[in-house]
Formats: C-alpha cells, sequence, structure tokens
C-alpha cells in the first residue's frame, strides 16, 4: 500500500485539539500529572456545564470522555481543576479501535 492510500485514513483520524485558556496552564502545571504525561480534569463552561473526564497534556484538551470530538470552545472555559479521575481513554476510542481493526 503505497503513502497515499494511508494519509487520507491518518487525517480522518486525528482530532481538533483544543488549547487550554492561558489562565489556567500554571495552575495545571503545578498540579501532579494523572498518568506519564497527561493529566485528568474537570471543566466548567461559562453556561454551566461542566465535564469530568477530560484529559489534558502540553496545554491541550485532547479528549472529553463520551465525546468523539471535544464539545466547547476555549472561550467557553470558566475554570480547569485536576480531578484524576482516571480511564482507560487509549482503548476507549472508537477511533483507535477502528484503526486496530484496519490493521488486522
Amino acid at each position: 500500500m503505497g503513502l497515499s492510500a494511508v494519509l487520507p485514513t491518518l487525517r480522518s483520524v486525528m482530532k481538533r485539539l483544543v488549547p487550554i485558556p492561558s489562565g489556567f496552564v500554571d495552575h495545571l502545571k503545578r498540579a501532579g500529572e494523572t498518568g506519564i504525561g497527561y493529566q485528568v480534569v474537570s471543566v466548567e463552561l461559562r453556561d454551566g456545564r461542566s465535564f469530568d473526564q477530560v484529559v489534558t497534556s502540553e496545554g491541550c484538551i485532547i479528549e472529553v470522555r463520551g465525546f468523539k470530538e471535544i464539545p466547547f470552545a476555549p472561550d467557553e472555559v470558566a475554570s480547569v481543576n485536576v480531578n484524576h479521575k482516571r480511564w482507560n481513554f487509549r482503548s476507549a476510542s472508537g477511533v483507535r479501535a477502528k484503526a486496530r481493526a484496519a490493521t488486522v
């Protein structure tokens, strides 16, 4: 299989990363990691919605439990707090399951 056949697949697997508003980044840097290279945090939005299991890494929100895409924009965030409410986000992802199925 040539590289041109793989690239469209890779693009469809990539997710949109949402930067954490700069006012919260220093707080997260001081807090401990949930796992190597990531933290699980809660995010509260200005409209009152909240999300208890949100994975952050390197100043970005990379996954929200129960959502295929990040369901909010950076300017909607009112607070971010580390809570370490773990879940195995790496294996539970439907995208990863599809990628594994494609290689079998």
